[in-house]
């Protein structure tokens, strides 16, 4: 729907004054606030009034200003937002490369937070397209070996495995060869599936009985890993806390269902919208499937790894939101992540 000039300036004038003060915007706020316009109160009155008729507007009480509807904050982000440079979020906004992915994503999330000030969320790596690399066994002391995996992510995890007897140098080196037969190059999907036998019968018959066992007790510790990190509904959730200094969320009860919400994986690939700027995109309010969000917006990006999708990071706040703010800092931070995911698998 398209809409002339003034009503255009009229409703993003309602928006940021809106975002600002949280109150109703009236005529003469308007009138007062933008005298260049050279329109005097009367008119801007039957403007809020067309705009309410259209449904960018609406009216919480009888006697009160205007505020934007879902329909209205969405037309201003396809067509009047004024965003951010995203250079304003480079200082201070350094991404630490010698992190690992899940520190990584979680230290990301943070800056995120801190320079919007909305709840940011991230989901980890997509399991679907996530190969285990390489596997690396490091004995600790006597009879205790430590596992490490490393996925094609730049992810790695850790486990601790105690074996029934002492295993000798020689024996772990042809031990992680094995291993690595096994692993490397696999999905962790396809790992993590029933389907992928582990089962005695897959245990090489070279193996000594003794280093059969340590063989069964190290590929069942990487299945359980891998079985772990391919959960789908795991997020990385920081700025939490955000959420109560909202004013639209002082019913303690909303804020219990976005907060179980958020926590569920899915919300991020649910998030899907007719209205996109770059490669960010922007739910409002009703715009989200999940009924729990109606009173949110979620503005989300992908970061990548080369060309391949990994995942996705974005920022909840009220539909209230300062998207001039919000949607380059979202963009900022993918970019920044898919950058150091690219230079830490180079």
């Amino acid at each position: 729907m398209s809409l002339g000039e003034r009503k255009q300036k009229i409703l993003g004038a309602v928006v940021r004054d809106y975002v600002e003060t949280v109150r109703p915007v009236g005529s003469e706020d308007l009138a007062s606030r933008y005298a260049l316009w050279g329109v005097k109160s009367a008119t801007i009155r039957n403007e809020l009034a067309e705009l309410a008729e259209m449904g960018f507007l609406r009216q919480p009480h009888t006697s009160a200003g205007r505020i934007p509807s879902d329909q209205g904050y969405r037309f201003y982000v396809d067509n009047l937002m004024e965003a951010d440079s995203e250079e304003s979020f480079a200082p201070g906004s350094v991404v630490d490369a010698t992190l690992e992915l899940d520190t990584l994503l979680r230290h990301t999330c943070a800056l995120l937070t801190r320079l919007t000030s909305y709840t940011s969320v991230a989901t980890p790596p997509r399991p679907s397209d996530t190969l285990v690399s390489q596997i690396f066994l490091t004995p600790v002391n006597d009879n205790r070996l430590l596992i490490a995996v490393l996925f094609s992510t730049g992810q790695v995890v850790n486990r601790l495995l105690t074996a029934t007897v002492e295993t000798p140098g020689s024996d772990i080196v042809a031990l992680g060869n094995i291993i690595n037969a096994c692993f490397s190059g696999k999905s962790i999907e396809t790992i993590a599936s029933n389907a992928f036998d582990l089962t005695e019968a897959t245990v090489p018959a070279e193996l000594s009985p003794s280093l059969r066992a340590t063989y069964a007790g190290v590929a069942q510790a990487v299945r359980h890993a891998i079985r772990e990190i391919s959960d789908e509904d795991h997020v990385f959730l920081e700025g939490a806390t955000e959420i109560f200094k909202q004013p639209e969320f002082r019913d303690g009860s909303k804020i219990e269902t976005v907060l179980e919400t958020l926590q569920r994986g899915a919300l991020m690939f649910q998030t899907e919208s007719r209205g996109r700027t770059r490669h960010v995109t922007v739910v409002i309010g009703s715009e989200n499937r999940v009924a729990a969000m109606h009173e949110c917006s979620v503005v989300t990006a992908p970061y990548y790894l080369g060309t391949k999708l990994r995942g996705t990071i974005g920022v909840v706040g009220p539909t209230r939101m300062n998207y001039d703010r919000a949607v380059p800092a979202v963009n900022f931070f993918a970019s920044t992540l898919s950058n150091t995911l690219n230079y830490l698998s180079a």
